[in-house]
């Protein structure tokens, strides 16, 4: 059996949707012939919001956990001085931290000093000072661990894969960036045109992100695959017999970004009570105590919604309260086309889902020949189609999903069977 290294920042027991990607694949490549061992950090304190990340680990040595899986080496964390000082208040702690980080971004690929994810990087040596590896696949971001896999393959002559599961340079927070945003850019595109010249392959998780990634590194695009990231069905085995709400709920899954028209959704559910004033509804973000900007911007907007905001939740327990709702509620937006992890939940509950604003793109042709979405493009749009799902039953029946191409079972599959090609050819 062909063994791979799988380097790794996010994984469980952290609650990430990031995790799920590379635990996917830890879960099922035996199935398709491969022994994984991955790479990560120690994550073993609770993390109730961001900065709880950058708390050092409490084990302090590297770990070997063996399983029917595979086999998963966790490393210590050490945080950084920017890291340290997150914690610290008033002026020049703040203005410290923000030189810090600024160093740290632009100077980890430089400097051992400005990396606080090393410790990943010696944990990965010495696994492969121990055991034959057949292929390096790194999985970004953090694409620190893209110029990890490019060293390690150097150092010991093995292909490697880096999978982008969010855009590097390309990323589309660099969009509306200013002078200061553009500089880091900058500096980040060199290294990454570095970096990735020596990848055998790479993949991303959204068209999107191989045109861009295509065009920055003159790769054919049909060269850079595309590897969703799916679900796990086996996690929706009996959550169909889920209740529902007392409550007519909408419900709000993980992140929140800046550019997702969550105003257009609010000026439409307005309007409906406004038309509708005996309606009773709640609108439920969970997740979003993590974000406390987007926490400011929904109450802003949010007129005479009944609006709450929960902490993260264990994926299990997420899923079951998805499959409680009346709708799921998928924010996008036609200027950037994403594919955001939490619509295949979203598809595997079966529960209707509401998309606002219609992003013209992948999420539309997702979503488009399910009986019981929605998507919608004004406010005007979202009031009807709260009203109808309200008045409705139809409408708000569980589809059970039976094509099996977004589970993280059939992803994996098909990850797996880039990696055996790739292996092949080095034969």
């Amino acid at each position: 059996m062909k063994k791979v290294l799988i380097l790794a920042y996010d994984f469980p027991p952290y609650n990430s949707i990031g995790a799920q990607r590379p635990h996917s694949w830890l879960l099922y490549f035996k199935e398709f012939g491969l022994e994984p061992i991955v790479v990560t950090r120690h994550w073993d304190r609770p993390i109730s919001g961001p900065d709880d990340c950058n708390l050092p680990s409490r084990t302090r040595s590297v770990t070997t956990e063996i399983n029917d899986h595979g086999t998963i080496v966790r490393a210590p964390f050490e945080p950084s001085l920017r890291d340290r000082l997150i914690p610290r208040s008033g002026i020049r702690f703040t203005i410290l931290r923000k030189i810090l980080s600024v160093w740290q971004l632009m100077f980890e690929h430089y400097f051992e000093s400005a990396d606080n994810k090393r410790s990943i990087m010696k944990a990965a040596k010495e696994v492969l000072n121990q055991n034959k590896v057949d292929l390096i696949l790194a999985c970004g971001e953090p694409f620190v661990l893209f110029r990890y896999a490019a060293q390690l393959s150097q150092e010991f002559g093995i292909p490697w894969i880096g999978d982008y599961r969010d855009g590097w340079s390309t990323n589309y927070r660099w969009d509306d960036a200013k002078v200061y945003g553009l500089i880091q850019k900058h500096v980040q595109q060199r290294v990454e045109l570095d970096v990735t010249r020596s990848a055998t392959v790479l993949t991303t998780a959204a068209p999107s992100f191989s045109e861009r990634v295509g065009k920055l590194t003159g790769r054919n695009v049909n060269d850079i695959p595309v590897i969703y990231n799916g679900y796990f069905e086996e996690k929706f085995e009996g959550i169909g017999n889920t209740p529902l709400s007392a409550e007519f709920t909408i419900i709000h899954a993980g992140t929140l970004y800046y550019f997702q028209r969550v105003e257009t959704f609010l000026q439409g559910a307005n309007l409906l009570l406004k038309d509708l004033p005996q309606e009773k509804f709640k609108v439920v973000f969970y997740g979003l105590n993590f974000y406390p900007a987007q926490i400011d911007r929904i109450n802003a907007a949010k007129g005479n919604v009944t609006v709450e905001f929960v902490d993260k939740q264990p994926h299990e327990t997420m899923l079951r309260t998805l499959a409680s709702s009346h709708v799921q509620l998928l924010l996008a937006t036609p200027e950037k086309h994403q594919i955001y992890a939490k619509v295949f939940d979203y598809m595997g509950t079966g529960r209707p889902i509401l998309m606002v604003e219609n992003d013209h793109g992948p999420l539309e042709e997702m979503l488009n020949d399910r009986k019981n979405a929605a998507i919608c493009s004004s406010a005007d749009e979202v009031s009807e189609a709260l009203k109808r799902f309200m008045t409705e039953p139809a409408l708000l029946t569980t589809i059970r999903n039976e094509d099996h191409t977004f589970t993280r079972r059939n992803q994996a599959r098909r990850m797996a069977e880039l990696v055996h090609k790739v292996i092949d050819a080095q034969a």
